[in-house]
């Protein structure tokens, strides 16, 4: 038997469930545009909630390749010839400063400017410079009312796809480890991959703080592997690059990339 899907929802994702519930109901002929969704609520809607729905498509595009906010597009059947080529309702913003930015200074400066936190998708920072994914509605407000980041002072632009080196955005990877685990366990790769001992490891997993490729788990023994992107609340992510020979001693060689 494989393991058992659960579908947990935690408090702060249950609003935006909430909206694809709504959204899905509303879909008779057409294409409706989700906002920003995070990758959990992604997840559920694909593997949960679309899965009981004969007459309804989807695609999901989040700004460019492999985004993790996305935005889901959901058509009727009947509508699939005219979704070769959607049109997302998303915007590009490109911020430019003298002083290096940060990803939570860019996020709490849009909130902080009234922009709701599903009109943005993926925040991709490369020191003074940054590229922000918004839902074309706010767009403009964004570069005509911010022009600071904290007390940086900045310049906001719209951009097209073609006008920026989306690559270089993405020097910035996780810190690559490599440790030895007895066992695939989440606790136990969890444990070592966020230096903190395996019963609160496994405690974080029984309280519903962690989730594997975005479904949260409840037993410490969750077998991992690799491709694997495991989330851990308050601490981070750990993503199983590779799965590496045994030792001697029979333990197993892993390499992750650990994200703060």
């Amino acid at each position: 038997m494989g393991q058992q899907v659960m579908y947990y929802i935690p408090e702060e994702n249950k609003h935006e469930i909430l909206k694809v519930k709504n959204l899905i109901e509303k879909i008779r002929w057409g294409i409706e545009y989700s906002d920003f969704l995070s990758p959990f609520a992604i997840k559920y809607a694909v593997d949960f909630l679309l899965k009981k729905e004969n007459q309804i498509l989807y695609k999901i595009w989040g700004g460019y390749e492999g985004s993790e906010r996305n935005i889901l597009a959901l058509f009727s059947r009947d509508f699939e010839e005219y979704a070769e080529n959607l049109t997302y309702p998303i915007k590009t913003i490109l911020i430019e400063a003298k002083d290096k930015l940060f990803h939570r200074q860019v996020l709490g400066s849009f909130i902080g400017n009234g922009i709701k936190r599903d009109k943005i998708g993926d925040i991709l920072v490369k020191e003074n410079s940054a590229l922000v994914f918004v839902k074309d509605e706010v767009a403009t407000y964004i570069v005509t009312n911010i022009d600071k980041i904290g007390k940086e002072k900045v310049k906001c632009s719209i951009v097209r796809d073609n006008e920026v080196d989306i690559k270089y955005f993405f020097s910035n990877e996780g810190k690559r480890i490599t440790y030895t685990v007895a066992s695939l366990r989440a606790d136990s790769v969890i444990s070592h991959g966020f230096g903190i001992s395996r019963e609160e490891a496994a405690d974080l997993i029984r309280q519903m703080k962690v989730a594997v490729n975005w479904i949260y788990i409840d037993k410490p023994s969750y077998p991992i592997k690799e491709g694997d992107l495991i989330s851990v609340r308050h601490h981070g992510r750990l993503k199983i690059d590779k799965v590496l020979t045994q030792t001697k001693k029979g333990r197993i060689s892993i390499e992750v990339l650990r994200f703060s």
